[in-house]
């Protein structure tokens, strides 16, 4: 076996959280994937709470490796088309739902510090892009970005909710299709000056690969 270390353990944990939840794996089940005894393990971690804060962190900060990453070089008409691109596919539901859910529901002050952190690092960011666009002239300079910004975030949440249940909303049934669409309509009609509109139908039009 390969030298221990602390980041074996929690990538070890993470794989674990990820497929089963935190609720469900227990130390001993790390150890036992491990092969190793629970005194080792405690050599490297007190308790079960810090081995899943480091888990939180991790999983955070590989998550903003990877959207930096995807918006690098890109104007916010291109971030806007790549990122409708991933949501017609599904891919901005998070992957470990359930791990996430569970640390949420029983540790909560570590799920709370990183979700905010998160937030405001996403909002500032789009913030920023905004008020790029509106000075390339592709984003409208009458709107309140601060304010849009929070109604697409609350809607993308609303939306992954609603896809989460029965796709049933006070009797009313709508197509994942139809409602990713009515989304992206939304946004860039609201969003986008006459310029950044034509920039953003020639992207889809083009059938431009941006992602």
């Amino acid at each position: 076996m390969a030298e221990l270390t602390k980041e074996t353990i929690m990538l070890t944990a993470n794989g674990l959280f990820s497929k089963d939840g935190v609720r469900e794996v227990s130390i001993d089940d790390i150890c036992r994937k491990l092969c190793i005894s629970k005194k080792t393990f405690y050599q490297f971690y007190a308790q079960k709470e810090d081995l899943v804060a480091d888990v939180v962190t991790y999983n955070v900060n590989r998550k903003k490796a990877e959207f930096e990453k995807f918006v690098e070089g890109k104007n916010i008409v291109q971030i806007l088309k790549s990122m409708f691109a991933l949501v017609n596919k599904k891919k901005t539901i998070d992957r470990d739902k359930r791990m996430v859910k569970d640390i949420m529901k029983y540790y909560p002050e570590t799920f709370t510090k990183h979700a905010e952190d998160r937030g405001k690092a996403m909002h500032q960011f789009f913030v920023e892009r905004f008020k790029e666009g509106m000075e390339q002239g592709l984003v409208r300079t009458d709107m309140d970005v601060d304010g849009i910004q929070l109604l697409i975030c609350i809607m993308h949440e609303g939306m992954a909710d609603y896809l989460e249940g029965d796709h049933h909303y006070d009797g009313v049934k709508v197509s994942f299709k139809s409602l990713t669409a009515a989304f992206e309509d939304i946004v860039t009609r609201t969003l986008l000056t006459p310029k950044g509109f034509e920039e953003y139908s020639s992207l889809t039009n083009g059938k431009k690969q941006l992602v």
